[in-house]
């Protein structure tokens, strides 16, 4: 049976009575690939875990399974069949190390717009259903600046957004940033400076991206840690494990766990908003949430 727009209002306004305990939910993005979005994504969810945080990944990128292959998984079903109805999103959880659990990606985001009522609802229940079983949800979002990432990244309760100190990726970040508030002025952005030498190096890249954002744009940039250059990164990668579980005394393993700890704390500063996220996404596919 279709699902009309006013039982997709009626769902969203019973949904808001009911997210007192709801996670937060952080999208993780980048103004462009290869600078450690995803592995931000995995590692902090699992560091998130060992705090006793119930964390759920939700593969948003586009069905290129990224999380899956970083962590040696291939899953059987995948949001496709969320969206066409063949199963719940919590019957396509897989579990993962450490604790955390994972949505596995599809393609079929790519054009949430296009779907029918019936599906978008789909999506939305499922989204609901991820937020009511966890403490957190992170979702890993498509690179840069196309329709997906910045539906996600834009209802999200924070930002986690990921650059390196390389010029280009430092230019594409504030592209990123420039386009999300465009959407959502009241976005909440946190960096993470991946790849970098030492503390000193993130935070010189920090100081000149915020500069620029608060110059053109009136935004104001949190800093939330730094990842150093460290190889035991790229040998999780090619050992299909994250790297805070195969290295767990490596130096980005430590850089990992104090980003955690600040996220954990930050908490007092979202109370009020987890509704928020599955409303200011209904939006962003044009639905009524009156409520």
């Amino acid at each position: 049976m279709e699902v009309t727009e006013v039982d997709q209002a009626h769902n969203l306004r019973e949904f808001v009575k009911r997210t007192q305990h709801a996670g937060r939910v952080l999208a993780v993005t980048s103004g462009k690939g290869g600078v450690g979005k995803t592995s931000t994504s995995v590692n902090l969810a699992i560091a998130l875990a060992a705090q006793g945080k119930r964390v759920i990944v939700l593969d948003a990128d586009l069905g290129l399974a990224n999380v899956e292959v970083l962590m040696g998984l291939n899953s059987l079903h995948n949001l496709q069949h969320v969206i066409d109805g063949e199963r719940s999103i919590m019957q396509i959880l897989v579990k993962g190390p450490g604790g955390i659990q994972i949505v596995p990606g599809t393609s079929g985001l790519a054009k949430l717009a296009d779907l029918s009522a019936t599906a978008r609802q789909n999506v939305l229940t499922g989204l609901k259903d991820l937020q009511e079983n966890s403490d957190f949800v992170i979702i890993d979002t498509m690179a840069g600046i196309g329709q997906n990432a910045v539906r996600f990244a834009a209802a999200a309760d924070e930002i986690l957004l990921v650059t390196t100190p390389e010029p280009s990726s430092i230019v594409d970040a504030y592209a990123t940033v420039k386009t999300i508030a465009g959407i959502r002025p009241d976005a909440v952005f946190r960096l993470v400076i991946n790849m970098v030498v030492n503390q000193e190096q993130a935070l010189a890249v920090t100081t000149n991206l915020s500069r620029v954002a608060q110059q053109y744009l009136g935004l104001t940039l949190t800093y939330l840690g730094y990842v150093v250059r460290d190889p035991h990164v790229s040998q999780g990668v090619m050992q299909t494990s994250p790297f805070v579980i195969s290295f767990p005394n490596a130096p980005a393993t430590r850089c990992i766990h104090d980003i955690a700890g600040k996220i954990i704390r930050h908490r007092s500063e979202s109370e009020g908003t987890k509704a928020g996220f599955f409303r200011r996404f209904a939006q962003t596919l044009g639905l009524a949430s009156n409520g």
